[in-house]
């Protein structure tokens, strides 16, 4: 058997390159979840996104699909384009994770350290966001 196939997630045979994503992704929102507990809300937030990219490139890569992108909208317009409903609560998390790619790391992305820019409730509001969107990974993959 191929080597890039030769892991399964629940009897299925899938490529080696799709459980890295996953798994990374699965890490990420622990380390958001860590960094929330810490203060580190920034970092919450950036780790969030993280997550949520990941998991959306795992399912991307899976199905075939164009996952060269940090945009988790741009991933979910990808699986649309593969034959997935997305509704529009996922695009809404989608969104607004997109805004804090840049802006949860660069003083120069919103004109204030991003440290200023983030608080418990954004951390959190973030994190459930990338929740949502890492169930409907593991949803369409069969996890």
């Amino acid at each position: 058997m191929d080597k890039l196939i030769s892991r399964r997630i629940v009897g299925k045979a899938v490529r080696v390159e799709v459980k890295w994503w996953l798994e990374q992704a699965k890490r990420d929102i622990k380390m958001a979840e860590e960094l929330l507990k810490s203060g580190f809300f920034e970092g919450a937030a950036y780790h969030s996104h993280q997550a949520s990219e990941k998991a959306l490139k795992a399912l991307v890569i899976h199905k075939h699909g164009y996952h060269l992108t940090h945009s988790c909208k741009f991933l979910l317009d990808q699986l649309a384009i593969q034959g997935l409903k997305i509704d529009e609560a996922l695009y809404s998390c989608a969104r607004e994770l997109d805004v804090h790619y840049l802006t949860s790391r660069y003083p120069n992305a919103a004109s204030a350290p991003p440290y200023e820019l983030y608080d418990e409730s954004k951390a959190k509001r973030l994190i459930e966001s990338a929740k949502k969107l890492l169930d409907f990974v593991d949803e369409n993959l069969g996890c």
